[in-house]
């Protein structure tokens, strides 16, 4: 941009100072091509305002602002050469001279805006638009958070979160190029580069569903940066350490840091997983998941589900009422029943005892907390508590209910234990931080919460408390972030923590760590055990159960139920059903996948 080009534009802007309004009237009173600029400038300046409806422009408006402006250049010669007196020269020659000089000064006047217009900078119109917002969207620029509306246009340096179980953005580039956002995702538009150069984008974490058809969209990561021109793939990333990567269609590309000096292929229905730049990566054959269940229950507010003693029933609760499903081919029968006293919605909080006797529900109200223990049989209530829970994993219980365990938040940060009995507290304490979850041991005694420091990992741990006196007995080191599901097993000798990413299987005798259960890349939300322990299946954030053998840490079985956040979770006394509630779905009824006898996976 030269000197006249600045003094116009702070023009245009009324940014313009006394004595550069002089020197601006100096440079175009020297140079009648300067002077041209300038007007041509303003022109372009007076064409965008009349045609603006918005502050960037589509490919069809620059190209019709570019035919105007030469018209206009074009018009404006014309009609300066038709009102200037005919020179003597052009009295004296032929009236074919007048016609050429004509048709030369329309070339030249052509030529020069066609000049201008190159030399002008073009309106930044976007890299990428928002085409579908569904819940909570946020866009981070350098200026901070703006604005989210579909059809919005986004630019390099800007942060895509998603934020919520419920919120999905799909973003779109000029050559169809579609990526969609999974719930707490957050996508950085890092360097878009020039056309025909890789796009590149970076996934702080979340999980995100490409499918690129244009331009080669490289796609980084903290473990590695997956290359595609046309192809189609989903990456997972709980963090800025690993990433899990399936390729669906198409050219698919990994390429893991330094350590590997060729991209690796992933043909389509493979998928790898990359711890860092150092592990081998683990490649996998796509596992057939499991869409279709054995049979459902059409109840959508299941907060959690339990097999029935025998087997041949399964228990579903809510807030609001407890039913109990036949499961038997024969006799598939459901019976309902409604608590009292009656409330208006199901409510955050439902959640079975584990012998089945006990409903601890929090009512809905916002004029009253409360916290209820129901008898499942009947529905009578047997001992209200004064203390409102707004999340199942902020709630726990001893197996025959005879204490609940309650966590309360911001700014108290308090753990307390009630005794249903007498309906006072046995104990509160103290908390450094907001624990992810709670969970009781299999026979009571004890209550284990998580301890998160974000600041320090290291310091991370799993707390065990007696339940009577909640004085702490031990701990076990987890070294990750905040926990967001415990579970058992039947004989209380092992217990699997379930984060963002990971499950991590200890030994609770012994305080030792039996191994750590990566490469799904997702959030944990719900876990349980197998009766006999072999095997271990977490629900996560996208409404999948992964299953896995104890023994080995290898997937078993995947389950996709086909909606978001999978609620509850429970094997059968036998261990080959698993039954799964969702926060949208219906209650489900699943075939347990024997297993396999060979490693379908391998390192590389």
């Amino acid at each position: 941009m030269n000197r006249i080009d600045e003094l116009t534009d702070r023009l245009i802007d009324a940014t313009l100072t006394d004595a550069e309004a002089e020197q601006l009237t100096a440079l175009t009173g020297t140079e009648p091509a300067a002077l041209g600029r300038h007007f041509a400038l303003l022109n372009l300046e007076a064409t965008l305002r009349g045609l603006r409806t918005d502050l960037d422009f589509s490919a069809d408006v620059l190209n019709r602002i570019e035919v105007q402006r030469t018209e206009r250049t074009a018009d404006a010669v014309m009609s300066e050469i038709a009102q200037r007196p005919t020179p003597a020269w052009g009295r004296r020659r032929s009236p074919w001279r007048r016609v050429a000089v004509a048709v030369t000064a329309m070339a030249a006047a052509l030529l020069l805006g066609i000049w201008l217009i190159r030399a002008t900078p073009p309106r930044d119109s976007g890299l990428a638009r928002v085409r579908t917002i569904s819940g909570s969207v946020e866009i981070v620029g350098p200026s901070g958070t703006d604005a989210t509306d579909t059809d919005r246009p986004l630019r390099e340096g800007q942060t895509v979160r998603t934020v919520g179980a419920d919120s999905v953005a799909v973003l779109e580039f000029p050559d169809r190029t579609r990526l969609e956002l999974n719930p707490d995702t957050e996508l950085r538009l890092t360097s878009l580069g020039s056309e025909g150069s890789p796009r590149s984008l970076y996934l702080v974490q979340g999980q995100l569903t490409a499918s690129v058809t244009g331009r080669q969209t490289v796609l980084g990561t903290g473990g590695g940066d997956v290359i595609a021109r046309n192809g189609s793939y989903t990456v997972w990333a709980s963090g800025p350490e690993s990433v899990r990567v399936e390729s669906t269609a198409g050219d698919v590309q990994l390429v893991r840091g330094h350590q590997q000096p060729s991209p690796l292929a992933l043909a389509p229905g493979r998928a790898a997983f990359v711890r860092d730049e150092f592990t081998p990566v683990r490649l996998e054959t796509l596992s057939r998941t499991d869409t279709s269940p054995r049979a459902t229950l059409d109840f959508t507010g299941a907060l959690d589900v339990a097999f029935a003693a025998d087997g041949k029933a399964v228990l579903a609760v809510s807030a609001k009422q407890r039913i109990r499903w036949r499961t038997d081919v024969e006799q598939r029968t459901t019976e309902r029943l409604l608590f009292e006293p009656p409330v208006k919605n199901d409510g955050p909080v439902g959640l079975l005892s584990a012998d089945g006797r006990s409903v601890i529900a929090c009512r809905v109200d916002d004029r009253e907390e409360r916290l209820f223990v129901f008898d499942s049989q009947t529905g009578t209530v047997r001992r209200t508590f004064p203390i409102r829970v707004t999340e199942p994993r902020f709630l726990c219980a001893s197996p025959d209910a005879a204490w609940v365990a309650t966590v309360s938040g911001k700014p108290e940060k308090t753990l307390r234990v009630w005794d249903t009995a007498t309906g006072r507290e046995r104990f509160r304490r103290d908390l450094e931080e907001n624990p992810g979850c709670l969970a009781s041991t299999t026979d009571g005694r004890q209550i284990a919460y998580d301890v998160a420091n974000f600041r320090r990992s290291t310091d991370n741990r799993v707390q065990f408390l007696d339940a009577v006196t909640g004085a702490p007995t031990f701990s076990l080191p987890t070294r990750r972030r905040t926990v967001t599901a415990l579970a058992f097993t039947a004989d209380g000798k092992f217990l699997a923590a379930g984060f963002n990413g990971a499950v991590q299987l200890w030994d609770v005798t012994n305080r030792r760590l039996v191994s750590t259960l990566e490469g799904f890349e997702r959030v944990v939300t719900r876990l349980a055990y197998s009766p006999s322990g072999d095997l271990v299946a977490a629900g996560t954030q996208d409404g999948q159960v992964w299953v896995w053998a104890t023994d080995t840490g290898r997937r078993v079985q995947v389950l996709g139920t086909g909606t978001r956040g999978v609620r509850a979770l429970s094997f059968s006394p036998d261990g080959k059903q698993i039954v799964t509630a969702t926060s949208k779905g219906p209650v489900a009824l699943w075939n347990v996948a024997p297993i396999p006898a060979n490693d379908p996976d391998r390192d590389l």
